[in-house]
C-alpha cells in the first residue's frame, strides 16, 4: 500500500490478506518510539525528532521486509504491507521540503534507505514491491478519516496547524503517483469507492487489485476465480 495518512491502508491490507490467504504486515504505531512526541509540539517537535523518528520507521519497516523475504523463500507469496520503504522515503522528503528535516541528516537518511532497498534487490523483489496499491483520496476525506480514527496526537481540533502538515503529506503522495514508474501501480479512487462500508465497492476494489496480480503472473486465473466465489458465498 502507498497512500497518505488515514487513507485506509490498514483496512484494505486486512481485506487482501483474508482474500489471498497470505501474511500481512501492519504499521503498529504503539511500537514506533517517539511518534507521539513527534506530534506533541508541532513544527518544533517535528524539527527535533524528524531524523530519529524516520530512522525508527526505517528500521521497523526493513525488519518487516526481511521477514517477508524469508516467507517468500519458503513459498509464502503475495505478502501484503500496509506501508513500505517508499512511503517512509516520501514522508521524510515531505519533512525535508518543509524545512523540518535538516539537510545533512536527510541526506544520511536517503543514503541509508537506498542501501536497504539495494540489499533486497537480489531477492524475490527487485528492490520494489511486485505491485503497489495507491489509495487516491481527496484531502477533505483524508481529514475526515483521520478524525474518525480518533488518535489524540493527530487531532486537528487540538492543533489546527496540523492541517497544513497533512496537506503537505497529501500533496507529496499525489506528486509521487504522477511521476513513479519503477513498479506496477493500481490506483483506487477513494472518492468513488468506500471499501470499508460498502460491500459492492469492496469487491470491486479487491477484484481490481487481484486481476492485476493475475496480469502480473502473481496469481492464477483459477486462484482468482476461487477467491471471488468464496467472497460471493459470504455475501
Amino acid at each position: 500500500m502507498n497512500a497518505p495518512i488515514g487513507a485506509g491502508k490498514t483496512s484494505l491490507t486486512r481485506m487482501l490478506v483474508a482474500d489471498l490467504g497470505t501474511k500481512g504486515f501492519y504499521e503498529e504505531v504503539d511500537k514506533i518510539p517517539m511518534l507521539k512526541e513527534f506530534y506533541a509540539q508541532g513544527e518544533e517537535s517535528r524539527n527535533d525528532l524528524s531524523f530519529a523518528l524516520q530512522i525508527a520507521f526505517l528500521n521497523y519497516r526493513f525488519g518487516q521486509l526481511r521477514e517477508g523475504l524469508h516467507l517468500a523463500e519458503r513459498g509464502i507469496v503475495n505478502t501484503v504491507y500496509d506501508s513500505s520503504l517508499i512511503s517512509d522515503a516520501l514522508m521524510s522528503f515531505n519533512l525535508y521540503k518543509r524545512g523540518e528535516f535538516p539537510e545533512v541528516m536527510y541526506n544520511l537518511y536517503v543514503s541509508l534507505n537506498q542501501n536497504m532497498v539495494s540489499d533486497v534487490a537480489g531477492h524475490p523483489f527487485n528492490g520494489y514491491p511486485d505491485l503497489i496499491v495507491f489509495l487516491d483520496i481527496p484531502f477533505d476525506l483524508m481529514l475526515d478519516h483521520i478524525s474518525k480514527r480518533g488518535r489524540d496526537m493527530e487531532d486537528i481540533r487540538k492543533d489546527p496547524k496540523l492541517v497544513d502538515y497533512y496537506y503537505s503529506v497529501w500533496n507529496t503522495y499525489n506528486s509521487w503517483y504522477d511521476s513513479f514508474g519503477q513498479a506496477p501501480v493500481v490506483r483506487v479512487d477513494m472518492s468513488k469507492y468506500d471499501f470499508v462500508n460498502n460491500l459492492s465497492d469492496r469487491n470491486t476494489v479487491l477484484n481490481l487489485i487481484e486481476q492485476k496480480l493475475v496480469d502480473l503472473g502473481k496469481l492464477t486465473q483459477d486462484e482468482f476465480d476461487k477467491i471471488k466465489a468464496k467472497r460471493d458465498k459470504e455475501v
